[in-house]
């Protein structure tokens, strides 16, 4: 991975909708070439997928939590399970700490948020956040 490559991948970052052509002008190379290095970074999982960043107000999920989970080894499998089947749930991190799980959740109001605690409590503890806002969110790496 060169210069060259770290550039296309800073600028796919924030627009991943970039054509070839304009990428090319700003790497400075063809668009060939650059159509080749960005095929190279697909190909060996350095660019993993394109996605949308959805405004979840707009959705009608204005509300976002984190969920930290405390349970015990033997339920992880049956946890992952349920967290991939559960519509709120849109990312669940393993961690280290007193929390062995982190969830964050997207809902339409209060009353789905304490559905939801209810049904993560059959695994664990919990502890709710109440995201304000996100002041840094989406950040090139």
């Amino acid at each position: 991975m060169d210069h060259t490559d770290l550039k296309i991948i800073e600028i796919m970052q924030v627009n991943g909708r970039i054509s070839m052509k304009d990428l090319a002008k700003i790497v400075a190379l063809s668009p060939p070439a650059t159509a080749e290095r960005v095929r190279r970074l697909e190909d060996s999982g350095t660019i993993e997928r394109y996605q949308a960043i959805i405004n979840t107000v707009k959705i009608g999920k204005p509300i976002r939590v984190f969920i930290n989970v405390a349970m015990k080894s033997d339920k992880l499998k049956e946890f992952i399970a349920f967290a991939l089947a559960a519509e709120e749930i849109v990312e669940c991190y393993h961690v280290t700490g007193p929390y062995s799980m982190i969830l964050k959740a997207n809902l339409r109001e209060m009353s789905d948020l304490e559905v939801l605690v209810g049904k993560v409590q059959v695994y664990g503890n919990t502890e709710t956040h109440i995201i304000m806002s996100s002041p840094v969110e989406n950040k090139p790496i």
